[in-house]
Parts: C-alpha cells; structure tokens; sequence
C-alpha cells in the first residue's frame, strides 16, 4: 500500500490537497493544529513530524508545497532509507531572514487565514522560528528520489529549485508551464500524474 503523506504551504488553502491522486496508496494531509504547539516552535514541529513519519505505513512519499517542502526536505535529511520519495513543490533549503520570508503576509488579515492550516499568530511565530536555516550540509544524506516542481514564472523558486536540483544525488526538476509562485490547477495535475 504505502502512504502519501502532504505537507502543505503555511499560507494557502489546504483543501486542494485533500483530492491528489494517489493510486493505491493512502493520502494524508498533515494538520499542524495537531503538530505545532501554541509557541509556533520549528523544532518541535520537525519532532512531531518525525515521530509522525515513523508510525506511517511504509513505504512513505513526502509531498510538500513552500514552507512544507522546506519541512518535508528537513525530515528527509534524519530519515535514512524510511522514505521512498520525496515531491517538493516551489522548494528552497535555506532560509533567510523572516522577514523577507513574510513580504505581504503580516498584510493579510486574520480572516484571510481561516483557510489555511494555522491562525495568523501561529504562522507568523513558525515563520520566524524557521528563519536563518541552511540545509546544504544534510543534503547528502536524502537518500530517496527526490521531483521538484517549480513555475515557469516563479523565478525565486525556480532560481531555488535548480539549485536544489544540481545539490542532490537522485533530483528530478519539472517546469510546470504557465505557473506562477501560486498553487494552482496545472501544479496539482503535475503532481498526481506523478504520483499515480
């Protein structure tokens, strides 16, 4: 069987997840209600996701979207040989300044968030707690086949992307057409195609 277990973007809506083909694997989309606690801390959220990831039934594909990817990618690099693929959509392995991260986000009102996995406060604490975080070291040890989908006008992912790509041992790179830094219907396509 095996599971296909979504970390999805902190930011957009999680409901276009819940219908990604998955052929005959089971699908789970993380809820991080479940997962972060009150204070919003990254760390504790990695634990969690971990500890997760361990009880699923094997074999695992982490499919994660933004700052999912950026978890999904986390996870990968402590759990040698448990995971049998890894799908990264507009994925980056280092993380700057929160700030930067969060351009128009601490715009959005409280309601705009109602859609999303995490409240306004939560999100914005899990946002800086994430911040000034490179990967590039544990990149060796993603042992799994790792296909990363990116815009082919997003050029800050797409830039983030390719570099990821030339960084890991099995990387596959996809250009989704037409697509911009927004999850939208041709991405989800792109994605259950693969996974089917």
């Amino acid at each position: 069987m095996g599971t296909v277990f979504v970390l999805p973007d902190l930011a957009t809506s999680v409901a276009p997840w819940q219908n990604l083909p998955v052929g005959y694997r089971t699908l789970q989309v993380a809820d991080y209600r479940t997962l972060v606690d009150a204070s919003g801390d990254f760390e504790q959220l990695v634990a969690e996701t971990v500890a997760l990831v361990r009880q699923l039934p094997q074999p695992v594909t982490l499919v994660g979207h933004g700052f999912g990817a950026f978890l999904a990618l986390t996870v990968a690099t402590t759990q040698f040989g448990r995971l049998d693929r890894l799908v990264l959509v507009a994925p980056a392995y280092q993380t700057g300044s929160y700030r930067t991260k969060l351009t128009g986000l601490h715009l959005k009102g409280a309601g705009r968030f109602k859609t999303t996995a995490l409240d306004k406060a939560v999100t914005l604490a899990l946002y800086r707690t994430a911040a000034h975080r490179d990967l590039t070291n544990q990149l060796m040890h993603v042992q799994c086949r790792v296909d990363i989908f990116c815009g082919e006008q997003d050029r800050a992912h797409r830039q983030a992307a390719t570099d990821l790509y030339h960084r890991l041992l099995e990387g596959h790179l996809t250009t989704v057409p037409q697509t911009g830094a927004t999850l939208n219907e041709a991405t989800l396509r792109a994605v259950g195609e693969l996974l089917r």
